[in-house]
């Protein structure tokens, strides 16, 4: 009997002023799909499938939830084929404006010097990492920026929508589960660490009475009604009033084959 494939990996991103969450959904490895939950129906929408890797800590989501800002790298003859037919340059690493639950590029940046993504400083003005725009989007301000890691992305991004800073490593790389880095939201916290070339998410719930079930949770966070949203095991659920309700199964989701363009 083979060996059961591992439960997809997700992670969230809030919009500050709406009732929307953009989920990315990673497995198999080299697949991500990206869908757009409405928080006040809990409807959820399915999207585009991405071939390669996209960087969900660097990437966000637009205030009033319409704008997806993305980090996506893809190395594959494919891809490189194909930017140079469009753009005429080689791109393995870029940044991605679109609206969610697409990827399809409304503005586009290729990396720089290997970094990719970008942040939402208000609703039409991106600070973004990339050496040019392929995709100039219309009724955006841009910035550029030319330094861009992780723990830049989320240290900006996660006080928007309530969280706020507890403890702080002197730096991304290299750090360790000795020296986190820890965000609070209201009675949620939210434990960043990382060695080599792995990650770790791990949430603890400081409220007393009933807790929610937070083991092995990729993703959780406070939607704008104070419920309870969790990622956990390739499943989406929703915490409130002491009851965990499922919303969404996302392991059967498999990308198609053949390849479809996003």
């Amino acid at each position: 009997m083979g060996t059961p494939p591992a439960p997809a990996r997700i992670w969230g991103l809030l919009a500050s002023e709406a009732d929307r969450v953009v989920l990315f959904r990673r497995g198999p490895s080299q697949w991500t799909r990206v869908y757009l939950w409405d928080t006040a129906t809990d409807t959820l929408t399915p999207g585009s499938w991405f071939q390669g890797r996209l960087y969900e800590w660097m990437s966000d989501l637009s205030p009033d939830g319409e704008h997806l800002l993305y980090a996506a790298r893809n190395e594959s003859r494919r891809q490189q084929a194909l930017a140079m037919e469009r753009y005429g340059v080689t791109m393995d690493g870029w940044t991605g404006l679109s609206r969610p639950p697409s990827v399809r590029a409304l503005g586009l940046w290729s990396a720089l010097a290997g970094d990719m993504g970008g942040v939402f400083l208000d609703g039409r003005t991106i600070n973004v990492v990339g050496a040019e725009a392929l995709i100039r989007p219309t009724a955006f301000t841009v910035v550029p920026s030319f330094q861009f890691d992780p723990l830049v992305a989320l240290r900006q991004t996660l006080p928007r929508t309530g969280w706020h800073v507890v403890r702080e490593p002197a730096r991304w790389y290299g750090m360790g589960e000795a020296e986190p880095f820890t965000l609070r939201k209201r009675t949620l916290e939210l434990n960043f660490s990382r060695a080599q070339y792995h990650w770790f998410v791990r949430y603890r719930w400081l409220a007393d009475g009933p807790a929610p079930d937070l083991e092995g949770a990729t993703w959780a966070d406070l939607d704008r009604r104070g419920r309870l949203l969790i990622a956990r095991a390739g499943r989406a659920f929703i915490w409130h009033g002491g009851q965990e309700t499922q919303l969404a199964d996302l392991n059967a989701d498999q990308p198609p084959r053949p390849v479809q363009p996003a």
